[in-house]
């Protein structure tokens, strides 16, 4: 009777829908306000002044371009189950090994997303406890977080929004007194680099954003997940973005474009500038949040994925086992951190972070090319979308998502391509080991004969 329960509770009809809107935007702002914001704004301004509100206000058409394929999708059957692009690209070609290799891109840069994370979170902390060993540090709240994701989907999603609280009020008294003390003489010259420069901040700038994806593996647990999921997308997204340009123009407004160059903590130098009692404070705590709110969120999101290729017969049927007490998917999350655990220990993180990268771009490359087939390709699962715009518009968004994620990674591809040619070889081993072994016909064999 025990075993048969066990069964039961396999694959993604065995996870639990408790998270609502509010976990879900806590989810989404949590990972694309990550702590880089606190730096990057600096490293920005070197290379195009001041004008670095504008290009995060120019960079939104590109990110929103780039979710329409997963508001649309997710508005579909497809948004009842996690899994993501993997379940968009398989349903809308049919095909199994595009699908896989895109998510195995995805699973290894939530790998490096998860380390670099960590680490940069125990090397922020020797900050506060001098002595501090930021490996043991980055070990440590990786496992709490672990344990977090664990024992239910609804700690989770608590633990999310209370953090994700936590980080907005700290954003809002680090920026609100800072509208106060901008100088219009900081923004002029507004373009001091040109067109050129204003340009090339634009691909790293977008590495701010990336990472959203991730909230399409909530889609098993959160509730009425076809019409919540796709306006958590647009709201959120649009959310981030404004948060990004006020704190970029409070940043540039507040101190001059070289200074914040230079700057290897450009929003603590600019708090001080009208915080000096309480800027250390406020921004250590922003920080702090943003680290947390990222690893936390990043962490629920691989076990998804693992458990889909699971449930599909891609890898083996126990990754896609569920805990029966307290519903998630326990045995690819603790996969999945351990995989983490080794990257930090084993000094790795630089090798899966150039991949991590590139990663990213092809995901949303192979995702938006889905999207623009959609409506031609599998018409039947476009029509069956809640969220459906039409075939001028998806099309038209699939493009420009797709020359701008072309246009962001092709120098990056030149200086990788052979890790990434590495990436795509191990992947393409694990899918031949997956067919030869025939996950799916060992998981209908074992089903049987416990029936």
């Amino acid at each position: 009777m025990k075993e048969n329960k066990k069964e039961i509770l396999s694959g993604s009809g065995a996870l639990v829908r408790e998270l609502g809107k509010l976990q879900g935007y806590a989810t989404l702002i949590g990972v694309l306000i990550g702590s880089g914001i606190f730096v990057v704004i600096g490293t920005a301004g070197g290379m195009t002044g001041p004008s670095v509100p504008l290009s995060f206000l120019a960079l939104y058409p590109v990110i929103l371009s780039t979710a329409m394929a997963y508001m649309v999708f997710l508005s579909t059957p497809l948004g009842e189950r996690p899994g993501g692009a993997y379940l968009h690209i398989q349903e809308t070609f049919g095909k199994t090994y595009p699908a896989f290799m895109a998510v195995w891109f995805q699973w290894v840069a939530f790998m490096g997303a998860l380390g670099v994370l960590s680490l940069s979170f125990g090397e922020y902390t020797t900050f506060f406890v001098k002595g501090a060993n930021p490996v043991a540090v980055a070990c440590g709240i990786l496992l709490l977080f672990y344990v977090v994701n664990l024992v239910g989907v609804k700690y989770y999603g608590n633990v999310q929004t209370v953090m994700c609280f936590i980080l907005l009020v700290s954003i809002v008294i680090l920026v609100v007194p800072g509208l106060f003390h901008v100088k219009a003489t900081n923004y002029r010259p507004l373009f001091p680099f040109g067109l050129k420069g204003f340009l090339a901040s634009l691909a790293p700038l977008f590495m701010s954003y990336a990472g959203f994806e991730a909230l399409a593996q909530a889609a098993g647990e959160t509730k009425e997940a076809r019409s919540t999921l796709p306006m958590v997308f647009f709201k959120g997204i649009s959310l981030t973005v404004a948060i990004y340009v006020i704190m970029a123009f409070v940043a540039f407004g507040a101190l001059p474009y070289g200074e914040l160059a230079r700057s290897k903590s450009a929003m603590a130098d600019v708090a001080a500038t009208y915080l000096p009692f309480g800027a250390a404070g406020v921004v250590a705590l922003g920080a702090l949040m943003a680290f947390t709110t990222s690893i936390n969120a990043t962490l629920m999101a691989p076990p998804r994925v693992l458990l889909v290729l699971a449930e599909d017969g891609v890898i083996p049927p126990l990754l896609s086992r569920v805990h029966p007490k307290f519903h998630t998917p326990h045995v690819a999350l603790t996969i999945s951190t351990l995989v983490a655990l080794a990257l930090i220990l084993t000094k790795t993180l630089d090798y899966i972070l150039a991949v991590t990268l590139q990663s990213i771009f092809i995901l949303y490359i192979i995702h938006g090319i889905a999207l623009i087939s959609l409506p031609f390709v599998n018409k039947k699962l476009y029509d069956s979308a809640l969220f459906r715009p039409g075939k001028l518009m998806i099309v038209s968004c699939g493009l420009f998502s797709v020359c701008c994620m072309i246009a962001f990674s092709y120098r990056m591809i030149i200086q990788t391509w052979q890790l990434i040619l590495i990436c795509a070889v191990v992947g393409t081993g694990v899918f031949i080991y997956g067919l030869a072994r025939n996950f799916r016909g060992e998981r209908v064999l074992k089903g049987a004969e416990k029936s």
